[in-house]
């Protein structure tokens, strides 16, 4: 069973150390094996199922316009995680009419949420367990030169998982 961060798939919501319940299946948990390019875990889970999808966040990068901090912790992880799951393909998207569309406009791009920056695992190439659907590592920019990154895992379970949530919501109306 995959466990990125010492959290295992499908397990329950009672076995997990929760510091904050964000509502609708989300909580941040306490990972039992950290890494330390992140600091903030969040997990999404279900009563049913149990763990269905993770999540890690860094904390906020303090770079230059190009984006050069967080593109080196990019690759790095990519690099980590490759080793686990294959190549995976990364994309450096910038929308069409984008004003940022110079080098050293990388990061107020990427704050303009006018940049995608990202590297995604998933079938056929890459080399996943069973109860791992896709792994996607991205950059996030929140205006000036500050960004994060994260990487989410999401198990097979995830779509069922969805529905078990909304279902418990339409219970509420």
């Amino acid at each position: 069973m995959t466990a990125p961060f010492g959290i295992e798939f499908y397990s329950a919501v009672a076995d997990l150390q929760i510091l904050t319940d964000l509502g609708q299946g989300k909580f941040f948990v306490s990972a039992p094996k950290p890494h330390p390019s992140f600091e903030q875990y969040v997990v999404q889970a279900t009563p049913g199922l149990g763990v269905v999808w993770i999540k890690a966040v860094s904390p906020v990068l303090n770079n230059d316009a190009y984006g050069t901090r967080v593109r080196q912790q990019h690759g790095d992880l990519r690099g980590q995680l490759e080793k686990r799951y294959g190549p995976g393909k990364t994309t450096d998207f910038l929308v069409a009419g984008s004003i940022w569309d110079e080098d050293r406009d990388w990061t107020q791009g990427l704050s303009a949420n006018e940049r995608h920056y990202f590297t995604i695992w998933e079938r056929p190439y890459a080399q996943l367990p069973e109860d791992l659907t896709n792994v996607f590592l991205g950059a996030n920019g929140f205006g000036g030169d500050e960004t994060s990154f994260s990487i989410e895992y999401s198990s097979a379970k995830l779509g069922v998982a969805e529905e078990e949530i909304r279902d418990m919501l339409s219970d509420l109306l």
